[in-house]
């Protein structure tokens, strides 16, 4: 089985949307930017929250931003009206996405991409073995925390670090012994 990844981002003071649930990384800044590089090496398949997946009205930059054919998990109660093109399955929770998507990606990793509850879910399961966490260079001053009091963070370590104009880009892997 392949390792579950959080992709997750922050803005200098914690949070990880704005006040009115606006990404501190938005789809457009994503798309094209280079700053999951490692996809194709690593990604077997991905689980996003309903509202990552519908914040484009043109779901195809999702398509091209991971390998072909990358199956994504789309976490929701509804399934959208987007059509699927064999490329997106609708799950209820994310204890059955995560599942799903373990199977589909075998040996490859799952990448948890989306907004915090996506993030938290994963971290809570116990089983995220690492957070690829952008810190953005500007504040929000208040909005949605990335991390909660009851994510245990404690249990990861940092194992790679690189920066750009834009952000830090932090490679966290959970100790082995956590």
């Amino acid at each position: 089985m392949g390792r579950l990844i959080v992709d997750a981002a922050s803005s200098l003071d914690g949070f990880w949307a704005d006040a009115r649930g606006r990404s501190v990384v938005s789809a457009a800044d994503l798309h094209g930017s280079g700053l999951s590089g490692r996809l194709d090496e690593v990604c077997g398949a991905v689980v996003m929250s309903r509202r990552s997946f519908e914040l484009s009205a043109d779901t195809g930059w999702i398509e091209d931003a991971y390998p072909a054919k990358t199956p994504v998990f789309v976490v929701t109660d509804a399934p959208s009206a987007i059509p699927a093109r064999g490329v997106f399955h609708f799950m209820t929770g994310y204890t059955a996405a995560f599942a799903a998507a373990q199977e589909a990606a075998g040996d490859k990793a799952v990448l948890v991409v989306g907004e915090g509850g996506a993030m938290r879910a994963a971290l809570r399961s116990s089983d995220a073995d690492e957070i690829w966490l952008r810190v953005v260079s500007r504040t929000l001053g208040n909005g949605a925390p990335l991390f909660e009091d009851d994510i245990p963070v404690e249990n990861y370590f940092v194992s790679e670090l690189d920066t750009t104009a834009d952000a830090v880009h932090m490679h966290l892997e959970r100790r082995l012994d956590a």
